[in-house]
């Protein structure tokens, strides 16, 4: 391709544009851009990136030559000379006289510099992309330090890079009394720093080549060789997966856990301030509350963190505590706090356990709690995960009510042993409100899980490759790339597990490569195109179209999108109708197990099946589309499927089978989705009783008819002539005997002619 020669007008572009008779802002509006951008490209000031030229030539209908589209820096996207330094500036620092002398000097040298002022050039879109590709290209950064750059957002973001992709940072100090007052806000370590106030003269620029000379021979003895890597394969080790795709981490992962030491540290100490203010005061709230976003590994570094902590003697005396196995409320939270407490207590039934937690003193949970105490001033840990479901999916209020009141009874219970640890969604924080003491309780006893720092970070991805059991490498600037897309990132930490577990399972024998990384999507992709290939490879469009049915059916919509959570339900709900479908259904979700996108297990004693994570909700398209269609019909459908599965769980009651209106919605409801087997029970039996209704009401009508129609006849007949003789009989009606005992004064006998 023919390079144009800077700052030569786009004609091509232009007359494109002219002959279709669109302006610049047309252009602009159509590919998402700005007027003044387009402007630029066709006077030659600047080129647009390659995402904008594949919209342009979408746009247009041409490929880039014939648009006249040619990249600004090719030098950016074709592997540089070695050695390679990007000079890092802020834009007021570009045309500094020494900035200038320095990038000469280092050609000069045979040393390819990458520069700011390059990027800069770039759309406002591709520029971050830029700045990564041009930081991976080099093998140390020339940070040039001034007032300015301090506060400069392009010389932070390049640092954060640099950091991203370990290269060594050496600072030219060259303008500005005090070095605080120059140097950005940011944590990054500087190979060397070279006081270079006095200008370039000739000494100083020798000083910085050698320096960059240095950093450049540091950079590569960090690079493992070719012949350690050769070493790690001759051993033959069979890698253990240590990364947990869309699956929490739990206790036993804990060998696997890594990022999270600080965080766990805070939750440590501030449970130990809860249980030592209980010593000096002894009401007190043995309550921890960990809240975080979707994504942030609440659950995980409660499981694998701080709960193995607390068994290994984190506290005081608490290796001898009393664990019991973590809860979700679901439907019936106190029916699951019964199932948990009942393998503590194998002298008392489950029906026993449950009558106590459901006594009316609420009393129950903290007796029982006391009662698995080992000895007095022991504890017992209850860990409630994903509690927000006590507000999502627990139906009755009562209950609810119910299990609130256990926990603040037996957490405020003086001297009490309980200890109440809660993983909530930070988008559900409000929900506690409408029950003001628990809202308080969580207000003052919570810990923020906030996002990873970039050191976290790579301790996740690097740490558990490291282990004995593991002993995996990974290709080139692959842990850069990983960290370079989830960093900043809220909720990422699912998609990153996910990414390197798929990048683990297409291992190139125990090295994670940046191939696989490409052919999965990426970090951002991944999630989104591995549903979307284990939907394709379903055997049917048969299969297909109850995959639909089947994760419409493990998804909450909230009354937003934002509410929006993941459904557990029982398996029995896989059970549809025609036993054809059932089995069709059936080897749907377990493809989507073995996928690792659908998760079976066991919740208060029931076989359930659920998402692997919400993050999946968010990242695969066809599913958000799914949902957007079905919106409507999924609150009645679930309610549905809850009244059917409480009918069925008391004996199926008449009283609870629906009528009226009710019933003909979800019988409309059943037309346009899939009913399960004991939905379609449950309509049947509300038909059943409908038209039974129906036929009792119609034979009352009938009855009242009848009745009517006879008292009508009786009523339109004459009265009977009693003085009238119609028989030779002495007595009875009809004789003489009885016309004259019944005849009134002044009346006439007569007698029947016939």
């Amino acid at each position: 391709m023919r390079r144009a020669s800077e700052g030569k007008p786009n004609q091509l572009l232009k007359r494109e544009r002219e002959l279709r008779g669109w302006s610049q802002a047309d252009v602009a509006e159509k590919i998402g851009g700005d007027p003044k951008t387009v402007g630029r490209w066709e006077r030659g000031i600047t080129s647009p990136g390659p995402q904008l030229c594949q919209k342009l030539c979408e746009l247009f209908g041409k490929n880039t030559e014939e648009l006249g589209l040619l990249l600004d820096h090719p030098d950016l996207l074709t592997p540089p000379t070695f050695p390679c330094v990007f000079l890092a500036s802020s834009h007021a620092d570009a045309e500094h006289r020494l900035v200038l002398s320095l990038k000469t000097d280092l050609q000069a040298r045979g040393v390819t510099v990458l520069s700011s002022r390059q990027i800069s050039r770039h759309s406002t879109e591709n520029r971050r992309k830029a700045l990564q590709e041009a930081i991976r290209a080099a093998q140390a950064v020339l940070l040039i330090v001034s007032p300015e750059a301090r506060s400069s957002r392009h010389v932070q973001e390049t640092l954060q890079l640099a950091r991203t992709y370990q290269r060594p940072v050496c600072a030219a100090w060259i303008a500005g009394e005090q070095w605080q007052e120059c140097f950005p806000r940011n944590d990054a370590e500087l190979y060397t720093t070279i006081d270079a106030r006095k200008g370039p003269h000739p000494s100083l620029l020798h000083e910085i080549a050698i320096a960059l000379e240095q950093v450049s021979l540091a950079s590569y003895q960090t690079v493992p060789s070719l012949l350690a890597l050769n070493n790690v394969a001759e051993l033959q080790i069979e890698p253990r997966n240590p990364y947990k795709g869309l699956n929490a981490f739990r206790q036993e992962d804990c060998h696997d856990f890594f990022g999270r030491d600080t965080l766990i540290d805070k939750l440590t100490a501030t449970l130990n301030t809860s249980l030592l203010a209980e010593q000096q005061r002894p009401q007190g709230s043995r309550l921890l509350a960990v809240v975080g976003p979707s994504g942030s590994g609440k659950s995980s570094v409660v499981m694998a963190g701080l709960l193995p902590r607390l068994q290994a003697g984190g506290l005081p005396g608490s290796e001898s505590w009393t664990f019991l196995d973590p809860i979700v409320p679901g439907r019936h939270p106190i029916e699951s706090l019964a199932r948990v407490l009942a393998e503590h207590l194998p002298e008392r039934s489950l029906k026993a356990i449950r009558e106590d937690l459901e006594d009316d003193s609420a009393r129950g949970l903290h007796l029982l709690a006391t009662s698995l105490a080992k000895r007095r001033g022991t504890r017992v840990v209850l860990l409630g995960d994903q509690f927000e479901e006590l507000f999502t999916q627990t139906t009755s209020e009562e209950e609810r009510r119910c299990f609130i009141d256990l926990l603040l009874t037996a957490i405020t219970e003086p001297r009490g042993p309980l200890i109440v640890i809660l993983t909530l969604r930070a988008d559900f924080y409000d929900r506690p409100i409408q029950y003001p003491e628990l809202a308080q309780f969580i207000q003052n006893h919570h810990q923020l899980v906030l996002p990873m720092d970039l050191t976290d970070l790579r301790a996740v991805i690097e740490h558990p490759a490291a282990l004995p059991d593991v002993q995996l490498t990974f290709e080139g600037d692959l842990v850069g790339n990983l960290l370079f897309e989830v960093q900043g990132q809220v909720g990422a930490l699912p998609l990153l597990q996910f990414t390197l577990d798929q990048l683990f399972q297409r291992r190139n024998g125990q090295q994670l490569t940046l191939q696989a990384y490409d052919e999965i999507g990426r970090v951002k992709g991944a999630l989104s195109q591995k549903g979307e290939s284990t939907y394709a490879a379903l055997p049917s469009e048969e299969h297909r179209q109850l995959a639909r049915t089947l994760f419409l059916r493990l998804i909450d919509p909230g009354t937003t999108e934002q509410g929006t959570t993941l459904r557990r339900a029982a398996l029995s709900e896989l059970s549809l109708v025609d036993p054809t479908q059932t089995r069709l259904l059936q080897e749907t979700a377990e493809a989507f197990i073995a996928a690792r996108l659908l998760t079976t297990g066991q919740v208060a004693g029931k076989p359930i099946i659920e998402v692997s994570h919400e993050a999946l909700i968010r990242e695969w398209t066809r599913m958000a589309d799914w949902l957007s269609a079905a919106r409507e019909d999924l609150p009645f459908q679930q309610t549905m499927s809850q009244d059917a599965a409480e009918w069925e769980r008391r004996g199926k009651p008449a009283a609870r089978l629906y009528r009226g209106s009710q019933l003909a919605e979800a019988r409309e409801c059943a037309k346009r989705n899939m009913p399960s087997r004991n939905e379609a029970a449950f309509l049947r039996a509300s038909l059943v009783r409908r038209r039974r209704y129906q036929a009792s009401v119609i034979t009352i009508l009938l009855l009242l008819l009848s009745a009517t129609g006879l008292a009508s006849w009786f009523l339109l007949q004459p009265p009977p002539n009693l003085t009238l003789v119609t028989t030779l009989n002495d007595s009875g009606p009809g004789s003489l005997r009885q016309a004259v005992i019944l005849a009134r004064p002044g009346s006439t006998i007569t007698f029947d002619a016939s």
